[in-house]
């Protein structure tokens, strides 16, 4: 996942109020001293979200945005993953 694209859901995660402008930062700082890890996981490691509230607004983003492709890294178990592409498939 580019960093634009962490921008993109960081801006939807706050216009949808599921994380305030602070938390977005917070975690854009984080992000900074560790690059690889995507803006969910650590929004989920801050205790901001959940791994079922991160799912739900990936969700909510992917079919707002119309996008298969984002990143969901192994962070996620494979049970998951396939219930989120399982959903996402069922709602085409």
């Amino acid at each position: 996942m580019e960093k634009t694209d962490d921008f993109k859901i960081g801006t939807f995660l706050i216009e949808n109020g599921i994380i305030t402008e602070q938390q977005l930062q917070d975690a854009l700082d984080m992000q900074k001293d560790n690059p690889d890890r995507l803006l969910g996981e650590i929004l989920v490691t801050m205790g901001v979200l959940s791994k079922e509230e991160i799912i739900m607004a990936l969700e909510m983003f992917m079919m707002m945005s119309d996008s298969d492709e984002i990143c969901i890294d192994e962070w996620l178990d494979q049970d998951e993953i396939d219930m989120l592409i399982n959903k996402l498939d069922s709602q085409k």
